[in-house]
């Protein structure tokens, strides 16, 4: 199109002007290069605004807004208890995550699992507490929008492979032969999207026929936390997916599972004595005998002893399935929903840490994980003339905090 010569001056690199009934308008374009097609393309990314002879440019109302956003000065109070707190429970679980996956994927992850344990945030608020909080210095320094996190959560997501790597990880401190697990029954979880394929309308113990996902969880005796989950389809039943995870996890001769009464039949015995190959007693006995040391505790000891343990999980499971509100999920892309889980499976880390440490110190019956979260939020660093300096924190908090091994005067 021939442009009139009054308005060839607002033209500009990466430009586009284009008339539009009788008017000119001018918009953002980037050339990009198509793999499929062989050449480069004209791709339009926004409109800057509308031109006209007597006015030239005026900007568009939401261009004017996002170039002042963008020019805002940074953040200089923020929060720091959050991320004092969360590094210190997550010291371990932090430089493996690195080591596994680099430093930039991990840090966008690891904020994003933060934000979910501290304020249960959608991925479009993300942004907004990450640059509000004292792990922007950390996590994630160049950019964090929405769609940065929804790309990160869908590449752990299409790398399920690596996830599970890490997971497997977590077992290394953990002798070879203590290492127990507790294989909890899956929960649902109500997902209203329309564009997933595992959301099924399935059995739940809350009579909800809703389309669901479900989890499956690992959860170790000895760490007193979950080392694994799976994504399932909604109408798949417990004995047909536990199989698999536990032939990923490679764990087959070191889980109990426990299930409900209702779980119990001749059919799904059967069935996962054999996928699973479970030890009989009497298998039981006679590796005993072969062996001068210390006996094997003997399998009825060991369902016992896990399923005490059971009660206790259970009730932290529920606790952080409430309080993290991981049980409603609109995702629409299968794989930022598996990033999107596994981002919630570290947020669970965390919460099940601060739990073990609250019982630790015997404060359980009065500060729950919640409590201690809520009161690291009004810890804050505030920027004087280019150096950051800690807000004043009250003895009785310090001594709170202490109790549970964590320092904010440092």
């Amino acid at each position: 199109m021939q442009l009139p010569d009054w308005i060839k001056k607002h033209k500009e690199p990466r430009t586009d002007i284009r008339k539009i009934g009788n008017g000119f308008y001018k918009y953002e374009v980037a050339f990009v290069y198509s793999k499929t097609k062989k050449r480069t393309e004209k791709k339009t990314i926004r409109l800057l605004g509308k031109i006209t002879e007597k006015d030239g440019f005026i900007p568009s109302s939401k261009d004017a807004l996002r170039r002042i956003s963008e020019e805002l000065p940074k953040v200089d109070i923020k929060t720091f208890g959050l991320y004092h707190l969360f590094s210190d429970l997550m010291k371990e679980e932090i430089a493996s995550l690195k080591k596994a996956f680099g430093d930039e994927q991990s840090e966008r992850l690891l904020s994003f699992a933060m934000m979910r344990w501290a304020y249960q945030t959608p991925i479009k608020r993300a942004t907004y507490y990450h640059s509000h909080d004292f792990c922007s210095q950390y996590w994630a320094t160049k950019n964090m929008s929405d769609k940065t996190v929804s790309l990160n959560l869908k590449w752990f997501g299409e790398n399920r492979e690596k996830t599970v790597g890490w997971m497997k990880s977590l077992l290394s401190d953990v002798p070879e032969n203590e290492q127990n697990f507790v294989l909890m029954d899956s929960t649902h979880a109500v997902s209203v999207s329309e564009n997933l394929s595992v959301n099924a309308k399935g059995y739940n113990p809350d009579f909800d026929f809703d389309k669901q996902i479900r989890l499956m969880y690992l959860f170790s005796a000895q760490m007193k936390q979950p080392v694994y989950y799976r994504l399932i389809n909604g109408n798949i039943t417990d004995v047909k997916s536990m199989t698999l995870c536990v032939k990923e996890m490679n764990v087959k001769d070191k889980v109990v599972f426990i299930a409900d009464k209702g779980f119990f039949s001749a059919e799904n015995v059967a069935m996962m004595e054999e996928e699973i190959e479970i030890p009989k007693e009497k298998n039981t006995a006679q590796k005993t005998k072969k062996k001068k040391t210390e006996p094997e505790k003997p399998l009825e000891q060991t369902v016992y002893e896990s399923y005490r343990q059971r009660g206790e999980i259970e009730t932290m499971f529920d606790s952080f399935k409430n309080y993290l509100d991981a049980d409603v999920s609109y995702m629409q892309n299968r794989y930022v929903l598996e990033g999107w889980l596994f981002a919630n499976f570290i947020a669970m880390i965390a919460y099940y840490k601060l739990y073990v440490r609250l019982r630790q110190a015997e404060i359980l019956s009065k500060h729950s994980p919640k409590d201690i979260i809520e009161q690291s939020k009004a810890i804050h660093q505030i920027k004087i003339r280019n150096l950051w300096y800690r807000t004043e924190i009250t003895e009785k908090t310090q001594r709170l905090f202490a109790k549970i091994g964590i320092d904010y005067l440092k």
